[in-house]
């Protein structure tokens, strides 16, 4: 059976434990355990593209079956003019758990100590934007409604040219040399095995049943790790699920970054640390509202690959791509970046997972901040 990217299912057999890719997807393609051996690409290796735009922008009587990537740097106000109110509340959310399920031959999914020591390292430092409301403080180890204006923070949608249709994630501005740069999961990029990248891609900050006053972001440029989008969902795959999104300018000529602040990144350390996560699980308010979730994560291991956990968020679909961020300020609403969202267990809400930030996500962000080379428009 052919699949043309992944969906967001997938077991693990020995716990009889199932895992979900927290976001919404469509044709299943499933990563078997032959794929964790053999020739692949460079472990740091990654790819870049121009974000691609659905030619139905240009023909609006197109269907899906119209779909074919078309890239042009004069574009961007089409995406933004994609995004209707309607589109982005019809944009599809997390989908039910698939009956087409294949085992993956992972290992199991349990506590384990993890094989990193020291403090992690500081990539990028955060930058607030100016006159920027501060963000609500946690106020205990569970998830809540962010209240207030959070801008740093917000919601993706895009569309998939696998199927024509519309979907969402979560994703968040992080600080770099080009004040460009928003990071979300890999998945929220490119389908993986089978798949491509996807279209019409932008980043509302700040959502709240609707854009925020700083508008829409659309990307310009996706930079993704080459192991997730050969191997996808598998532990191996999803140890490199986060992508950097190189954006555009808003409809006021702003970066994001300049517009509504930025996240720092810090890398390696031990996967276990204190995380406030953000994101828009669609289980909570339709996603339609900002959700965050505070609490110490866990080390669970699947196969050799070991993942940052946390329980009791009750996360599901459309969070993936939400920052995990560490020594995050109430005050700024600003922390750092120190995971995002990938997956959790298809069938309840009891855990989500993200891959563990090493040396290589630093590679991957400066390659992105270098990607830019569009004028200021």
């Amino acid at each position: 059976m052919e699949h043309a990217i992944p969906r967001k299912w997938w077991h693990v057999p020995a716990a009889a434990l199932t895992a979900a890719v927290l976001t919404a997807s469509s044709a299943p393609a499933y990563a078997h355990a032959d794929r964790q051996a053999g020739p692949g690409p460079s472990w740091s290796a990654s790819s870049t593209a121009p974000a691609p735009v659905s030619s139905d922008l240009l023909d609006p009587a197109g269907g899906p079956g119209d779909d074919v990537p078309a890239v042009a740097d004069d574009e961007a106000s089409s995406v933004a003019d994609y995004w209707t109110a309607e589109r982005m509340e019809s944009a599809i959310p997390a989908d039910e758990p698939g009956r087409d399920h294949t085992e993956q031959g992972l290992g199991t999914l349990s506590s384990a100590s993890p094989d990193q020591s020291g403090p992690p390292t500081v990539v990028a430092e955060p930058v607030p934007a100016a006159d920027a409301p501060a963000a609500d403080a946690p106020v205990s180890p569970q998830a809540y409604p962010v209240e207030d204006y959070s801008p740093t923070n917000g919601k993706v949608f895009f569309r998939n040219l696998s199927d024509g249709r519309d979907y969402v994630c979560s994703g968040s501005a992080i600080n770099s040399a080009t004040k460009r740069l928003v990071v979300t999961a890999g998945h929220c990029v490119h389908g993986g095995p089978g798949g491509t990248w996807h279209a019409n891609w932008v980043f509302a900050p700040g959502y709240d049943h609707g854009p925020g006053p700083e508008a829409t972001f659309p990307a310009a440029s996706f930079r993704a790790f080459d192991e997730w989008i050969t191997y996808g969902a598998s532990g191996r795959g999803f140890n490199s699920d986060v992508a950097f999104v190189t954006t555009e300018v808003n409809e006021s000529g702003e970066t994001v970054v300049d517009a509504v602040g930025g996240h720092g990144l810090t890398t390696g350390g031990s996967p276990g640390f204190a995380a406030t996560v953000f994101g828009y699980p669609v289980n909570l308010d339709a996603g339609e509202r900002m959700w965050s979730c505070v609490g110490t994560t866990d080390t669970q291991q699947i196969g050799s690959y070991l993942f940052p956990s946390i329980s009791g968020c009750g996360f599901g679909g459309g969070s993936s791509g939400g920052p995990w961020l560490d020594r995050y300020d109430d005050a700024s609403g600003l922390g750092y970046v120190r995971s995002v969202t990938s997956f959790g267990p298809a069938d309840s809400n009891a855990y989500i997972s993200g891959p563990h930030f090493d040396e290589r996500v630093s590679d991957l962000y400066a390659a992105a901040d270098s990607d830019w080379s569009g004028g200021d428009q």
